[in-house]
């Protein structure tokens, strides 16, 4: 009963279903919000190149002793092309690595591209997010492009408004097309991308539809097989003593901070909240149901990574539940 709650990535159409009402979801660590909207960092182990040289390459194809492998023959400007055409098929590029040491050494910026873009391609750092009840009605003015309305729209019906409100109601917003593409953008998201906290797509799904090669990778040694035994928490920065966490919103250019992660879930939920409808949600001042934050471009990470040369504003140590209390993280 009562109005259930649901993350929408606006950006990447995904979400993560409803996740319950606002007073049942607020106090417990959410892991979309402490995994997904932190900035991923890349660990050095994916950073260092294996060193193999040119010179130990054709050592290796005049070594007259031990036969050259075919594909050792080539230049490596073709084992380059070659390993690039297999990006897309990420098993295909790990099997072709793991032909030879050399080989390895020689198909590590393949491999790390494809990291870095899987990881921008899942992560939600940076994108429109937005904690939707399923009673909302409005959107913040300028949240949605033209063509996203009209794709709402084309997509989702044009039908008219419905009698459900009378003008008694405190609740009807001036404008009623904001109305409507609430309710849209509601229905759209049940057609969305449920959202996946594990690297799945970046190693080919026939690795995890064939065990046995599964485990025939991970009897490699440590040094490869980090390369296809991905979780999320690699990726998470590590805190040291003393590091502040903060979320930063690119759209208004504004962060807030300190808070430790115990404490993430609940200001990223006040801050990107929005519903016209109060009902079953909670009281702090205000009804926490109109984050100024909402549909904004956010992310989350650590204080020591904000470069404050981009005129980005502090908005306080506290996080704003409600406009007119704040409470201390």
């Amino acid at each position: 009963m009562g109005q259930y709650w649901k993350l929408i990535n606006i950006d990447k159409q995904e979400t993560t279903g409803y996740i319950g009402n606002l007073g049942e979801i607020f106090w417990y660590k959410n892991s979309v919000i402490t995994t997904l909207l932190i900035a991923p960092v890349i660990p050095p182990q994916y950073k260092s190149k294996p060193a193999v040289s040119k010179a130990r390459i054709l050592e290796v194809r005049n070594d007259s002793i031990v036969p050259t492998a075919t594909l050792l023959t080539l230049p490596s400007e073709i084992l380059h092309c070659i390993a690039e055409e297999l990006m897309d098929d990420y098993l295909a590029l790990i099997c072709f690595s793991l032909t030879c040491v050399t080989m390895w050494g020689l198909t590590h910026p393949v491999r790390y591209r494809v990291l870095c873009s899987e990881l921008k391609n899942q992560s939600w750092a940076g994108d429109r997010i937005i904690l939707l009840g399923d009673y909302a009605r409005g959107l913040p003015k300028g949240m949605l492009t033209a063509d996203e309305i009209e794709e709402l729209i084309l997509n989702h019906g044009d039908e008219e408004l419905s009698d459900e409100y009378s003008d008694e109601d405190e609740f009807v917003p001036d404008n009623k097309m904001d109305y409507r593409l609430g309710r849209l953008l509601d229905d759209a998201s049940e057609n969305f991308q449920q959202v996946s906290l594990k690297l799945t797509s970046i190693f080919d799904e026939t690795v995890w539809s064939h065990r046995s090669l599964y485990r025939q990778l991970l009897n490699f040694h440590p040094r490869f097989r980090h390369w296809f035994s991905f979780e999320w928490s690699q990726f998470i920065p590590n805190e040291a003593e003393g590091d502040s966490w903060m979320v930063r919103n690119f759209s208004k250019r504004e962060f807030v901070a300190k808070f430790s992660p115990r404490n993430l879930t609940q200001v990223v939920f006040s801050l990107i909240g929005r519903s016209d409808d109060p009902s079953i949600s909670m009281f702090e001042g205000d009804w926490l149901v109109d984050g100024a934050w909402a549909g904004d471009s956010i992310e989350s990470h650590l204080l020591r990574f904000m470069n404050r040369s981009t005129g980005t504003k502090q908005i306080g140590k506290t996080s704003q539940l409600g406009s007119s209390k704040s409470w201390r993280i």
